[in-house]
């Protein structure tokens, strides 16, 4: 799986106006773009299957072009802007997990 360099940039797509909205002053606008743009970039890079484990908080910063801190000052962990980006619990890719999966076929071969 290719992962972006540090100086490749993740752009995100322009946010639409909403005349209903409240109106934002400009940190706040500031602070709703930065959010906005690190989880599209999240999106991007976490789409391929399987790519949870290798994409981490520095590659999703590094190419949104920000710092990891703007993903801490948002979010407690990969796990939460897992969850806010994708909209479900983070896979757990483990050694316990596959094994349990292994065995859990193994039963169902000899079963069948």
């Amino acid at each position: 799986m290719s992962i972006h360099s540090a100086n490749d940039r993740v752009e995100a797509p322009a946010l639409a106006a909403n005349d209903d909205a409240p109106k934002l002053n400009k940190r706040q606008a500031s602070k709703v773009a930065t959010r906005e743009k690190l989880l599209h970039t999240a999106r991007v890079l976490w789409a391929p299957a399987g790519s949870y484990g290798s994409v981490t908080i520095r590659d999703i910063a590094a190419a949104a072009g920000m710092s990891t801190g703007a993903i801490f000052a948002n979010w407690q962990g990969k796990e939460d802007l897992w969850r806010d980006a994708m909209g479900y619990e983070p896979p757990v890719d483990c050694e316990a997990v596959r094994a349990a999966l292994k065995a859990q076929a193994a039963q169902a071969r000899r079963a069948a």
